[in-house]
């Protein structure tokens, strides 16, 4: 399966669990996922802003909002936020790129163990989740990040490679 394959699954995973927001932190591991989320997501530079604005946006419209992040040190700065979910019980979707497993362990670049990051404050499983705090979907991305033809919106010509 592509990384515009696995994407395209999990953004219409978070949406068939209720998200209509994204907000998204841009960044090369994640750019699969930004390239299909496309240009209706609320964009930040900085995680923890991205995830406290997703809280709130979340707690306002009573139905989940999903942070886009790349991987590492980024998927920490989430954190504080999938706390103040946990303690209040609002719905939140983490969606963290990350590198494929076998780079686990390795001291690679921005690999560090992202499952399980947030403990007893994220689930990791939609199937089950309670929707009483985050849910953490975990997605891996080999090279090359952009490995499919992406179309193009209608009226711009046909498709072309991202």
């Amino acid at each position: 399966m592509t990384n515009i394959e696995t994407a395209r699954q999990t953004l219409a995973l978070a949406r068939s669990l209720g998200v209509v927001d994204f907000c998204v932190c841009a960044g090369s591991r994640n750019s699969p996922l930004l390239v299909v989320v496309g240009g209706g997501a609320t964009s930040f530079v900085d995680e923890r802003a991205a995830a406290f604005f997703a809280l709130g946006r979340a707690k306002r419209d009573r139905r989940p909002v999903a942070v886009i992040t790349t991987s590492g040190t980024a998927v920490a700065e989430l954190l504080p936020a999938a706390i103040e979910a946990y303690y209040s019980a609002t719905p939140l979707i983490f969606i963290t790129a990350d590198r494929p497993a076998r780079y686990r362990g390795t001291g690679a670049p921005q690999s560090i163990e992202q499952l399980g990051i947030f403990g007893v404050y994220a689930e990791p499983d939609a199937a089950t989740w309670s929707r009483t705090r985050a849910l953490h979907l975990n997605v891996e991305h080999d090279e090359p990040l952009i490995d499919d033809v992406i179309p193009l919106p209608p009226g711009e010509g046909g498709r072309r490679p991202v």
